[in-house]
């Protein structure tokens, strides 16, 4: 398989913007990077005079979630291996990607010139569910297919669904209904006051927080809306601290959350209250440090998960980069291999390089393979993948096996016991694609 950003181009290389200080991670990363490292051209030479069946990575290497972007790339190409042998129809993969810059208007830019140019009939990536509904939006309207691998907005499957754009991650709706009722039956945490990235993931966030707390009786304390690109959070946390709420619900991501996690630090607000992240990205708790990493929080995967096959892929990825920046592998490393690997077995069952066969392949299918606790169930009528969401709490430093040992696991909810139903999110998919 090869990286590249043009179907005769070399591989690209890619620098992450950073504005947090003191992260050896972040700086590696800032130093510079090609896409994910040394070594990762490939052809399968059985499969070399064959012409390759490419997928369009719109991924960002910049911008607010970059190391996002390098992590689920990594677990992209660790789904592309497994087919390097005999490739996919008998054809070569070839992984052509582009920087979305974590910019909605780039990422349709990117996806457009990957249709037009390139020719690409399959798309795949994304961390910004923004950007995941932009280049939905342009993959609807060019009849190509997108999974999106790590955006978590309702409306991605919701009200902005599309008949051309499956979802690998779990929505916010399951998020909140796992995190929810155990932060306020389990942990007594009532009284919750709001930090929301102020675009669609966010606001998805402190929608479905409310409803849990309309639900189970808690109080709302109020909300604090953050743009984009935040780095001095002061007075957001001076008015959580004026409203004395149980827990600050946070849902904000990125280098934003890593700078947050520094000010809650240097406020002592974790003293206060308990800090409650909606859904808590590896690669921030990595860039901000042990120390700074309190409270109890959802996530949609961790490495940590005491069964066969996240062993298996822990292995997998440690044999696979063995020098990368972060030891372990993320929820968005992941989210990345499952959308691909499913992806490629999806072109294998229809038999041939044709979106609409795509499609239905993947609608209605079951994945017995997951690397969570339950199967994927990929609904037919929202192209929502169904499985699990996960609650932890932060370990002390103190308490931690390892370096990269940040996470008890607490609970976990099937996917199917907390998914919207279809009277919930009555989307109508357009017509299959001609």
């Amino acid at each position: 398989m090869n990286f590249s950003n043009s179907k005769g181009g070399s591989p690209m290389k890619k620098k992450l913007e950073r504005n947090v200080s003191r992260r050896a991670f972040l700086k590696g990363v800032g130093a510079g990077v090609a896409l994910l490292g040394p070594g990762i051209p490939y052809i399968a030479k059985k499969a070399v005079a064959a012409e390759p069946i490419y997928i369009g990575v719109v991924s960002p290497a910049s911008g607010n979630y970059a190391d996002h972007g390098m992590m689920e790339r990594m677990g992209m190409q660790m789904a592309a291996d497994e087919f390097k042998a005999k490739g996919v129809l008998g054809r070569p993969v070839k992984l052509l990607v582009e920087d979305d810059e974590t910019d909605p208007a780039v990422a349709a830019r990117k996806a457009r010139r990957l249709i037009e140019v390139e020719k690409v009939k399959f798309l795949i990536g994304g961390v910004s569910s923004s950007v995941a509904v932009s280049v939905g939006e342009v993959a609807q309207r060019y009849g190509a297919l997108f999974i999106a691998t790590n955006q978590n907005s309702d409306t991605i499957t919701g009200e902005k669904a599309h008949r051309c754009v499956f979802r690998v991650p779990p929505d916010m709706s399951m998020a909140l209904r796992t995190l929810g009722p155990y932060l306020i039956e389990k942990a007594g945490l009532k009284k919750w006051y709001f930090f929301t990235h102020d675009y669609e993931w966010g606001w998805s966030g402190t929608r479905w927080g409310r409803k849990v707390l309309e639900k189970y009786g808690g109080t709302d304390m109020g909300e604090s809306k953050v743009p984009l690109n935040t780095r001095d959070f002061s007075a957001f946390l001076l008015k959580a601290r004026a409203a004395k709420p149980d827990a600050l619900v946070i849902t904000v991501g990125g280098i934003d959350r890593a700078a947050l996690m520094e000010q809650i630090y240097e406020f002592g607000i974790q003293k206060e209250m308990t800090i409650v992240h909606t859904l808590y990205d590896y690669e921030d708790v990595w860039a901000a440090g042990a120390e700074k990493n309190f409270g109890i929080h959802g996530t949609e995967w961790y490495h940590g998960i005491d069964i066969p096959a996240v062993k298996q892929f822990v292995a997998n990825y440690r044999k696979r980069w063995p020098a990368a920046l972060i030891p372990v592998p993320t929820q968005d490393t992941a989210n990345g291999y499952i959308g691909m690997r499913e992806l490629l077995r999806a072109i294998e069952r229809a038999g041939k390089e044709d979106v609409t066969a795509v499609i239905k392949a993947l609608e209605g299918h079951t994945v017995t393979d997951s690397i969570k606790h339950d199967p994927i169930y990929i609904r037919e009528w929202d192209h929502q993948f169904i499985w699990a969401y996960y609650v932890v709490r932060s370990k002390k430093p103190s308490d931690m096996k390892d370096r990269a040992d940040f996470f008890e696991l607490l609970t976990w909810s099937p996917g199917k016991d907390v998914a919207r139903t279809k009277e919930e999110n009555p989307v109508k998919l357009e017509p299959y694609p001609s």
